[in-house]
């Protein structure tokens, strides 16, 4: 069996450089770098040649080139009344969030009798817990974004990883390794492997909609996780993103930093888009996990099915 290559997507690997899509694909030229795809048919490179990548000195100079090149378009699209229209669309996905958001609150409260979380040991009682942290961490990603908190996005795997072993322990409770992890959450304060749960989940999703094949819930899920990983680890490009630069005897220093509200309202708009996967997550691991073990009532399952349609059709 030939061995399976490490193919990185080339999205990927471009938010990885600092590259805009034009220099990265002069460079996948002229350095001749082969282009794969994955399950998902996306384009894709081998690990081995993004590091190698990575360590060229002429894409290290055209990483800053494109660094400093974006930061003034940034810049840019604060003027002319851009500034404005970017707080407008923040201000109308923020609504929409907190409103939704509000659903899962209020849905969660509503059933709090049915759980004992002193008593019981079930995976009901560790994802009601779960998911009482799920919808505090959404409401403090909606308040981070309001102020322009742009390393809020250090949240977003910090609530996917939450529904993904809130919907971990719901799917595999009557299993050996799944009340194995059940029973350790409990007894000894240890979450499991996100890892593992992933590859449950992808498998899980799969058993439920066998148009798409495993692999390809795994890498769709494996992509995303990697993408919000990347603002939860102290790395060092999310933090160059958003510092001022100004030039200086052709040199590039930093002039300002964003300590607090972040200056590119375009940067914070799609901030706010992307964490739309995050509510989205939510609102679908919440029926997972109760439609069935509380169980809901069918007017809660309509409503949390009809959010679902929404942001379907508006993915």
């Amino acid at each position: 069996m030939s061995k399976k290559l490490k193919l990185v997507p080339l999205l990927t690997a471009m938010q990885t450089l600092m590259l805009d899509q034009k220099t990265m694909d002069t460079l996948v030229n002229k350095k001749e770098i082969e282009i794969y795809k994955n399950s998902r048919n996306n384009a894709c490179i081998l690990k081995s040649d993004l590091k190698r990548l990575c360590n060229d000195e002429e894409v290290r100079n055209l990483s800053k080139e494109c660094l400093l090149n974006s930061i003034k378009l940034y810049d840019l699209s604060n003027t002319n009344g851009g500034k404005e229209l970017y707080i407008q669309k923040i201000n109308k996905l923020l609504k929409q969030y907190r409103n939704d958001i509000s659903v899962l609150e209020k849905m969660h409260y509503k059933y709090r009798n049915n759980i004992n979380i002193l008593e019981d040991e079930t995976a009901l009682v560790a994802a009601y817990i779960l998911y009482a942290k799920v919808i505090n961490l959404l409401n403090m990603a909606c308040l981070c974004l309001e102020n322009f908190y742009f390393h809020m996005g250090l949240l977003l795997r910090i609530i996917d990883e939450t529904i993904d072993v809130a919907t971990y322990f719901i799917i595999s409770e009557g299993e050996e390794n799944g009340n194995k992890d059940l029973r350790i959450w409990f007894r000894e304060d240890v979450s499991p492997k996100h890892k593992i749960c992933r590859e449950v989940i992808s498998k899980y999703l799969n058993s439920i909609n066998m148009k798409i094949a495993v692999n390809d819930h795994e890498d769709l899920i494996n992509e995303i996780y990697q993408k919000k990983s990347k603002m939860i680890h102290p790395t060092r490009n999310t933090i160059l993103e958003v510092i001022k630069f100004s030039s200086e005897d052709k040199r590039s220093l930093p002039n300002s930093f964003d300590y607090r509200s972040c200056s590119y309202t375009k940067k914070i708009y799609q901030l706010t888009d992307f964490f739309k996967s995050s509510v989205w997550t939510a609102i679908q691991g919440f029926y997972i996990c109760f439609y069935k073990k509380i169980p809901l009532k069918k007017d809660d399952m309509d409503i949390l099915i009809k959010l679902n349609d929404k942001y379907e059709k508006n993915s």
